[in-house]
């Protein structure tokens, strides 16, 4: 699922492609939000789009007039910005969810579920953005992320039995981190995921409300990596800390999919296993279960929790020596 630093920059793409310019089309294939255009008429042709901005993991565009667009991308979506005369562009994609058109580019929205419009504000009750908790990615700078907002809603009693690792996940908490970022800050703070937050001392606090922005950010910036070059060169130089070939998608995290191959910091081994994040009942009012793995190294943050032997690692032969062979 595209998090925080994701949806950030697909947002940055659009405020590119679409700030300043009128509306020349807006449409979409999602029954609710044709609901809405049924009800309201389409009042967005001819109003110029003012700012696409972010908050967590939801895209908004602001629109004169008090007119809002918004998507979440949930697992697999994305918008791709495209010429007027490009084929996605002339052609309706069957992945296609919604577009804006303007002169000179069309945003195309893919396979993403949620495209919402409103007017009035997206942070108003029932708006996109009203229920989130603070941005861990804030437009200021990881100093300007809402340490107070963050402790009001983290302390304020209703987590306190919760593990930390499953309240990362709660966008009402804080939002935009999703599984790789909430096992890479606990890493960097040294944390048990299985802590509980009523156990959480003043030196994992202090750690988190660095952390958290510290490495959003960096991830934003470094397109969703959060390890340093160095460790990149050091682990395409060392075939035993990484999966297949040394490619990007194997060389970008502490911890995350690194299951079963040493943690970067100690040489321990870096497991993985499921959490539970939420807890429900269902309509018949059986409590449900709701699981996420979670990566993390057992020795760097002293976890507790029983773990299954650990499987070697299993080496992949580069496509030259298949060749050879």
């Amino acid at each position: 699922m595209p998090e925080g630093p994701e949806v950030r920059r697909a947002a940055v793409l659009l405020d590119d492609a679409l700030a300043g310019k009128p509306i020349v089309s807006l449409s979409t294939r999602l029954k609710k939000t044709l609901a809405w255009l049924d009800a309201n008429g389409n009042p967005f042709p001819g109003r110029t789009v003012e700012r696409v901005w972010s908050h967590g993991k939801w895209l908004v565009g602001d629109v004169e007039g008090g007119l809002h667009f918004a998507s979440h991308f949930l697992m697999w979506g994305r918008w791709q910005v495209v010429a007027p005369d490009d084929e996605l562009a002339v052609t309706r994609d069957r992945r296609e969810r919604a577009r804006i058109e303007v002169p000179d580019a069309v945003a195309v929205l893919l396979t993403a579920p949620k495209f919402r419009l409103l007017d009035g504000s997206p942070y108003a009750e029932g708006g996109p953005v009203a229920h989130l908790g603070p941005d861990a990615l804030p437009y200021d700078g990881p100093e300007a992320f809402d340490v107070d907002a963050w402790h009001d809603r983290l302390l304020s009693g209703a987590h306190h039995e919760r593990t930390v690792g499953a309240v990362l996940l709660d966008q009402t908490v804080v939002a935009g981190i999703g599984n790789y970022l909430r096992a890479e800050i606990l890493h960097a703070c040294r944390l048990d995921p299985w802590t509980l937050v009523g156990d959480l001392t003043d030196r994992d606090l202090a750690c988190l409300n660095r952390e958290i922005p510290r490495i959003t950010a960096y991830a934003f910036a470094h397109g969703g990596r959060t390890i340093p070059p160095e460790q990149v060169e050091r682990m395409r130089g060392n075939s035993a800390l990484h999966y297949g070939e040394a490619r990007e998608h194997n060389l970008r995290h502490w911890v995350f999919r690194r299951t079963n191959l040493p943690c970067l910091v100690c040489g321990d081994t870096v497991r993985q296993k499921k959490q539970v994040t939420r807890r429900y009942e269902d309509a018949e009012g059986n409590l449900e279960e709701k699981k996420r793995p979670i990566y993390f190294c057992p020795t760097c943050q002293n976890t507790t929790v029983d773990l299954p032997p650990v499987r070697k690692k299993k080496r992949t032969p580069s496509r030259r020596a298949s060749a050879d062979a």
